[in-house]
């Protein structure tokens, strides 16, 4: 039987209603399982309260007299057909005999109630269950949800940010455009800057190779002899990248731009060769 199947027998198992083979095999299921025996507790707890539910009975008023009495009245009518001519001897009913017929009937009574209790706790505590793991799984979900959104969210304003900042380049006055050809290696390769003192940098390129694990590209914004970090950079699969960059206030307009390949993290000062590299026109 499965876990499901065998669980499904824990409010019978708890009530004693299930044959020998059947409760042997529910308690080797609950000597291994980690959810089960908690379960089942649970439910002999609720077993062992339910005779509790059902409300003394009081008999009427004078019911016990008129038994009495009509009991020794049947019997002395007996005894005076069965003997005729002789006087019938007066019947005195035993007392433990009276009380043995309605506590066996209230017991039969008390046990349909507490089966009936058992059963209807039993069905509503597995549907209160299953509401439970239904809004868990629910709650989950949305949770998971709202996650999700909330990356896209993220991902949505980073990009409207980097488009502002595009657009704010590009319609700068003082807007400064470099295409930058590819070097030694890498002839194939090409990029253009797009440098604003006002509104800060944008650097895109294209047909950049794969560089190997640990290391990156970097861009540099030379200035006569002085070259300054601008940033470093991965490419895609096919060799594409965008980035921006703040421009320091004040800084000078650069006399070139080039890019190299640094350690993870970038540089300091440029690690020749430079494998992209343009000048203003």
């Amino acid at each position: 039987m499965t876990h499901d199947e065998l669980r499904e027998s824990l409010p019978a198992f708890a009530l004693g209603a299930l044959d020998a083979d059947e409760r042997q095999m529910v308690a080797a299921h609950v000597a291994t399982c980690e959810t089960c025996p908690a379960e089942l507790a649970e439910l002999e707890r609720v077993v062992m309260g339910i005779g509790l539910e059902a409300a003394p009975v009081t008999p009427p008023p004078g019911l016990k007299a008129r038994v009495l009495e009509r009991v020794a009245g049947l019997s002395a009518s007996e005894a005076k057909r069965s003997m005729p001519g002789r006087t019938p001897v007066p019947f005195t009913p035993q007392r433990h005999h009276d009380r043995p017929a309605a506590s066996s009937s209230m017991l039969r009574l008390a046990l349909a109630a507490s089966v009936l209790i058992a059963v209807a706790a039993s069905f509503y505590a597995w549907g209160l269950r299953s509401e439970i793991v239904a809004l868990r799984q629910s709650v989950a979900a949305s949770s998971a949800e709202a996650t999700t959104l909330r990356g896209e969210l993220t991902t949505l304003r980073r990009n409207w940010v980097e488009v502002t900042r595009t657009m704010n380049v590009l319609k700068a006055p003082d807007m400064l455009k470099v295409d930058l050809k590819g070097q030694g290696t890498m002839p194939d390769a090409a990029g253009r800057a797009f440098w604003s003192r006002t509104a800060g940098l944008m650097f895109t390129a294209d047909r950049l190779p794969a560089l190997p694990a640990g290391r990156v590209y970097q861009l540099w914004t030379i200035t006569g002899t002085v070259a300054t970090g601008a940033g470093t950079f991965t490419p895609d699969a096919q060799g594409a990248v965008s980035i921006s960059a703040i421009v320091p206030p004040g800084a000078r307009q650069p006399d070139a731009f080039g890019v190299t390949i640094e350690p993870a993290g970038g540089s300091a000062t440029p690690t020749l060769p430079i494998v992209l590299v343009g000048k203003p026109n």
